[in-house]
């Protein structure tokens, strides 16, 4: 087993591209070789060695390849893109698109990260034990529903902004805090888990998949309708207990309403009078 450590020489102030630091990129290479590796500060092309203290000794294959990254890396982007092995940890805050693309391996971040976590990514795990910002697992602006993360599982044990799960086909995503608007916008398939409170607009445009809200939520969207209730769920890895109110929609994306929003219902009792439509 190989292990690799990178230690910012400065404080980045404009954006660092990251996305040759992976397991993939890194196994059987010398630290030199490494650190001749292409990235970019800013709009300038840079190596690896000119941004980063790089100490250790790679292992032969991506499985066998841990790297660790000590210190603030929140102005870095794509740590982490299209790996399929191996780990990435990172002690302190990581920036936007970790895990871009991602198709195997885990990733750890011991801090906050930015916009686009697992964006588009097909397999593996990221876990955060802090904040994310928007578009957790999310597709890019401008493409189509279903072209966001379509496997593996993101864990987050703070808060995440808006549109987690945006256009998401497949996997999960459990936010152990609260979310922001727009959880589940335009996605097609998979799973989220929310165990804190949502800000609103679960679901829209949503054709398939389960959402999950633990704490409160404003309203449901119009185009929504209740089914049944669920005294618990399984969002992969973990069991949700209830009990839930059982929404099918979004009506106005897709008539065949195969969309679930399930809200708690002790934590919501604004909700009751839909009751009424189970008799």
């Amino acid at each position: 087993m190989g292990e690799v450590t990178l230690k910012p020489k400065f404080t980045f102030h404009v954006p660092v591209e990251m996305f040759n630091v992976s397991p993939d990129m890194f196994s059987a290479k010398t630290v030199k070789e490494i650190g001749e590796l292409k990235a970019y500060e800013g709009n300038r092309e840079k190596k690896l060695s000119d941004l980063f203290d790089i100490e250790g000794e790679p292992g032969g294959k991506p499985e066998e390849v841990t790297i660790i990254v000590k210190g603030d890396i929140s102005k870095a982007r794509r740590l982490g893109k299209g790996m399929t092995a191996g780990k990435i940890v990172v002690e302190g805050n990581a920036g936007h698109m970790v895990g871009y693309g991602m198709r195997g391996g885990i990733i750890t971040i011991h801090g906050n990260a930015g916009l686009w976590v697992g964006c588009k990514m097909k397999d593996g795990v990221i876990e955060i034990f802090g904040n994310a910002e928007d578009n957790v697992g999310g597709s890019l602006r401008g493409e189509k529903p279903g072209k966001g993360m379509s496997g593996g599982v993101i864990l987050i044990h703070g808060n995440a902004g808006a549109e987690v799960g945006r256009g998401m086909k497949g996997g999960s995503i459990i936010v152990d805090g609260d979310v922001g608007p727009l959880v589940g916008v335009d996605m097609v398939g998979g799973n989220i888990g929310v165990k804190g409170n949502c800000e609103g607009k679960a679901g829209a445009r949503m054709k398939g998949g389960r959402i999950v809200i633990c704490g409160s939520i404003p309203e449901i969207l119009p185009s929504f309708y209740i089914e049944e209730v669920r005294e618990s769920i399984k969002v992969k890895p973990e069991k949700f207990t209830g009990p839930f109110y059982v929404f099918i929609g979004d009506a106005l994306a897709d008539i065949k309403c195969n969309g679930r929003l399930l809200v708690s219902i002790n934590n919501n009792p604004h909700l009751k009078p839909y009751e009424k439509f189970l008799e």
